[in-house]
């Protein structure tokens, strides 16, 4: 049984980017519209997953580490900022 979907998505493209679009489904064997939703979700997970880890070489790791050890410093600026009164409430 066939999945019923409820949401469009429209773009504008070049006569040239559908092309491509059309011939890279069809050596797919997907149509045009399964094919760009295919790659869309693919990239959009990439992206996403790409945000939840930090890749860090040793040294940066090792700086990291050190800056996380390191003791806060509270400047005057930010003592500043600390007192002003809030723009905002916290919802519990």
């Amino acid at each position: 049984m066939a999945t019923v979907k409820g949401q469009r998505l429209q773009i504008r493209l070049e006569p040239a980017e559908k092309a491509v679009l059309e011939r890279a489904a069809a050596a797919s064997h997907l149509n045009v519209s399964a094919f760009v939703l295919q790659a869309a979700a693919f990239r959009a997970e990439e992206i996403l997953a790409e945000r939840q880890s930090i890749r860090l070489t040793p040294q940066a790791a090792e700086a990291f580490g050190e800056a996380l050890d390191a003791p806060a410093s509270v400047n005057e600026r930010l003592a500043n900022a600390l007192e002003c009164p809030r723009k905002f409430t916290w919802l519990d």
